[in-house]
């Protein structure tokens, strides 16, 4: 039992505490260590000496102050007499922890309901102690009793309004409280656009020429259907129709330059046949060149990717089995594309059109058109009437049948044209008559070097005659049409 005495002492100093934490920090002493009184250290209580302390309010955690929230009533339990001997000299127990080390710089009370929250639980003796050397002195005394529930003094919202501009423990903003106009300047700014791996976009359909024809309800020339296609169909290669109306499916292009030929004039894009047109001249360009001492052949005319009408040159060439080959050497050179474009081939004939031109003509033409005619699955071989002449001279009284298929033609005084007959993989292709059994020299030349076909008498002008009709795809076989509307052929199966 405690004594009256020790009673009235705790007593006293509860109430000096009480008090003097009412008193503002400016008007308080300067609390005098013990070092300065000259009083060693008290001892620190044995942890199983007593049983676990009340919570305290002049611990407070970091951050918060102890003066913040009332400090509930709490009773005194009983001490042993040692602790009744630290407090003996009552006196000195006003130096006791003032609130003005718990007033350390904290938030302000009532600036958020969160800090109200957070300053209602007083914290309890064992939470982690603060770097205050002060809370770590005044944990070497005894806890003060529990002082009567009391409300705010004047003097404690006089230091609250002293601490309340420190900035260190102002809370900052929650990303909530940031205000809904700030949306609206990220989003000012746009995202990049996410790469998207997709398809190359498809090549616009190619228009049909055909139908476009219908929608204007008047016919367009077949010539201008065909040339405008740069490349051959998709499909197997056929002749179809026939050597002046017809056209050529999956067509098979001549390469320009080769070891014994040139082809000309590249830039009309006629260098297209049937596989049968490549494999001879492939296979006649080696054998005339053996046969004449030249370099090479130089190719003209062919057939263009689709076969069909030219838009000029020639009525036939539209079938794939047609093609011009040129009285002129092949140079020793490759040929340039400018020189392809204006070189001109030689004419054999003279100005009278009757005989050849002794300045231009050689044997070695003959056997030129020699070989041709000699090579198989060749049909024809159109030559000038005056080049037959001479060619007939040339053979005397022997009759060789290959003269058979040299027969004259208007023009070609500078080129012979071949043309095969038809494959047996091209139903669709119309077989020339064959040629009549004869050599064609003699009387049968007669025809061509009369005034008729020499010097034709012009026609004179008709203002009322219409112009001559145009071949248009009605007058072609039916299946070019399809030929004209089938895909391209893929340039890497061109040659195939």
């Amino acid at each position: 039992m405690l004594k009256p005495a020790a009673i009235i002492a705790v007593c006293a100093v509860a109430l000096a505490a009480g008090v003097y934490a009412f008193v503002p920090a400016s008007h308080r002493a300067p609390e005098p260590t013990l070092a300065a009184k000259g009083e060693p250290p008290a001892p620190a209580r044995p942890l199983n000496d007593a049983p676990p302390p009340p919570p305290v309010a002049m611990l407070p955690r970091p951050g918060t102050a102890m003066a913040s929230a009332p400090t509930p009533p709490v009773s005194l339990p009983p001490s042993p007499p040692k602790v009744m001997a630290d407090l003996a000299p009552a006196p000195k127990t006003e130096t006791a922890p003032a609130p003005k080390s718990d007033a350390a710089p904290a938030p302000k009370i009532d600036a958020s309901p969160a800090q109200k929250a957070d300053v209602a639980p007083p914290p309890a003796i064992s939470a982690a102690p603060t770097p205050s050397p002060v809370p770590q002195k005044s944990a070497a005394l005894t806890p003060p009793p529990a002082t009567p529930p009391m409300p705010i003094a004047p003097a404690i919202a006089e230091a609250t309004a002293k601490i309340e501009p420190a900035p260190a423990l102002v809370t900052p903003p929650a990303p909530a409280a940031v205000p809904a106009s700030a949306a609206p300047v990220q989003s000012s700014t746009p995202a990049p656009a996410p790469v998207v791996a997709s398809l190359a976009p498809l090549p616009t359909e190619k228009p049909s020429i055909v139908e476009e024809a219908l929608k204007l309800n008047e016919p367009i020339p077949a010539k201008k259907l065909f040339s405008a296609e740069k490349l051959p169909s998709l499909g197997k290669a056929m002749a179809i129709g026939y050597y002046p109306r017809g056209c050529l499916q999956g067509g098979v292009a001549l390469p320009v330059t080769g070891p014994t030929w040139q082809v000309m004039r590249i830039s009309r894009n006629r260098m297209w046949g049937h596989p049968n047109l490549v494999r001879f001249l492939e296979r006649f360009a080696p054998a005339a060149a053996k046969a004449t001492g030249w370099h090479g052949i130089l190719v003209g005319d062919m057939a263009q990717p689709r076969g069909g009408p030219l838009p000029f040159g020639h009525l036939s060439h539209q079938i794939g089995l047609d093609v011009d080959i040129w009285f002129m050497p092949m140079p020793n050179h490759v040929l340039s594309g400018e020189e392809r474009e204006k070189i001109s081939a030689i004419n054999l004939v003279s100005a009278d059109w009757k005989h050849i031109n002794p300045r231009t003509w050689t044997p070695q033409h003959y056997d030129f058109i020699r070989v041709a005619a000699e090579q198989p699955g060749v049909e024809r071989v159109l030559v000038n009437a005056a080049i037959k002449k001479e060619m007939c001279r040339m053979q005397g009284s022997k009759h060789p049948e290959w003269m058979d298929k040299v027969r004259p033609w208007y023009g070609h005084h500078d080129h012979i044209h071949v043309r095969l007959a038809c494959p047996a993989d091209s139903p669709n292709c119309r077989k020339q008559p064959p040629v009549p059994e004869s050599d064609g020299c003699g009387k049968a030349l007669d025809y061509w070097f009369s005034d008729r076909v020499l010097h034709p008498k012009p026609k004179p002008p008709n203002p009322n005659a219409k112009p001559p009709k145009a071949i248009t795809l009605a007058d072609l076989p039916p299946a070019c049409k399809t030929v004209l509307a089938a895909p391209d052929k893929p340039l890497t199966a061109a040659n195939e």
